[in-house]
């Protein structure tokens, strides 16, 4: 190469360097600053203890903006916001709220985010939020239904560890749930059975029906429909079969009868020191030891199905979407990854006490006993597509309390359901 050549590439190089860097200051400079605004029912100081981490969101020219509301206005208010051409950017909503206000949302196209990195990312039950338009929210936390249990009411009735499978209930139930001299309950083994005192009662049934083999509702190209009823080949209804052996808790004449309408709620019942087990959300462990301190109890995973072979429970999924309305959506999808990355779901976790929902975050094992279960938990839960959060709880409330009252047979209760379910769908 001779030495003019030389001496020419140098200067296109230095020509190079300048263009570049003019370009950079230019584009910095003209850079639109914009305000993402978060609407979700995420206690503000929550939130913000996440986004107080500086390496979670380091782009300058943005500027979050996180509104706390209710969570029994949440999806009315943005409903309202939105007729009037307002709202936020994004949303945190709950996989059980997506189908209803699906209509109010952008989907991210795959192209931005593939099937199968979303996938690989996040826990099964995050594939609620998939469809084949794109990706109509990613998930940002998660909070499974776990078993507590007492374990002084334990010991003293010589059981060793809690029960892993469903059937090891009616043998436990002789020794936990007991009587006095006029046959009313005095202790109780679990609250199962009725829907007015078991605050979770749709959440427990909906782990039945998914463990008995039943998604409860299926989409049919664009179209959700129930199939609660369906026997999916076999004898009888996973539905049926899920709804009968939660009801038989609430027959006196039973030898496991373990619980009615008259006792006090659930939660209460537990921390009372009256119930050996309760099904609760991982959320629910500080208020366990805050409304009774001295409560010996433990965490374990909720109990199985002998037979079916699936290990499932069911979860609380809540995600980020983004708003139709948002006038800058590649901003709002640029927020809404950076909410869901490693580092701030490492954090927000914490801050809340309860799993991530990355797969990449639940193979860190925590050395804590009890966060080790919630972790568990995570990649075991479930979760289905729900018309209407609120209807349905009316709905499998009414199908509980028809059979315990002898108003309808299990069948009939399933099938009726089933039918309500379709019409709230359409």
């Amino acid at each position: 190469m001779s030495k003019f050549q030389v001496i020419l590439l140098v200067v296109f190089g230095v020509f190079i360097l300048v263009a570049v860097a003019m370009f950079a200051l230019y584009r910095g400079s003209s850079a639109r600053a914009v305000t993402i605004t978060i609407w979700g029912d995420v206690s503000s100081i929550d939130f913000n203890a996440m986004m107080a981490d500086p390496t979670i969101l380091g782009d300058q020219n943005t500027t979050i903006r996180y509104v706390e509301k209710s969570a029994t206005t949440l999806e009315a208010d943005f409903t309202e916001a939105l007729a009037r051409g307002e709202g936020p950017d994004l949303i945190l909503l709950g996989a059980d709220q997506l189908w209803k206000n699906k209509a109010k949302l952008l989907p991210i196209p795959y192209a931005s985010i593939s099937e199968r990195d979303f996938k690989a990312t996040f826990i099964e039950e995050g594939e609620l939020f998939l469809d084949p338009s794109g990706i109509y929210a990613l998930p940002l936390s998660i909070d499974p239904l776990v078993l507590y249990y007492n374990r002084d009411l334990l010991s003293a009735a010589g059981i060793a560890k809690p029960m892993a499978y469903w059937d090891e209930i009616f043998q436990a139930a002789t020794n936990l749930s007991k009587r006095d001299a006029a046959g009313n309950l005095v202790s109780s083994i679990m609250a199962l059975g009725e829907a007015r005192n078991i605050p979770h009662a749709k959440e427990i049934l909906s782990a039945l029906f998914l463990q008995a083999g039943t998604p409860i509702t299926s989409l049919s190209g664009d179209r959700l429909v129930s199939v609660l009823g369906n026997n999916f080949n076999l004898p009888i209804s996973p539905g049926e079969s899920a709804l009968n052996f939660y009801t038989q808790f609430s027959n006196p004449t039973k030898a496991f009868y373990s619980w009615n309408r008259s006792l006090l709620d659930a939660q209460t019942n537990f921390t009372s020191g009256d119930s050996a087990y309760y099904l609760g959300f991982a959320s629910e462990r500080a208020n366990l030891k805050s409304k009774n301190p001295t409560l010996n109890f433990g965490v374990a995973l909720i109990p199985q199905s002998r037979v079916s072979g699936k290990v499932i429970t069911y979860g609380k999924l809540k995600g980020v979407a983004i708003s139709r309305a948002t006038p800058a959506p590649a901003a709002a999808v640029t927020v809404a990854t950076k909410l869901v990355s490693q580092n701030a779901s490492r954090v927000f976790s914490e801050v809340r006490g309860l799993p991530p929902p990355r797969r990449d975050l639940l193979l860190e094992r925590p050395t804590d006993a009890v966060l080790s279960v919630f972790y568990d938990a995570a990649l075991q839960s479930r979760g289905w597509l729900d018309p209407d959060t609120f209807a349905t709880r009316g709905i499998f409330g009414e199908a509980v309390e028809s059979v315990t009252s002898g108003r309808a047979r299990v069948g009939e209760a399933v099938g009726k359901a089933s039918r309500d379910i379709e019409t709230l769908i359409k």
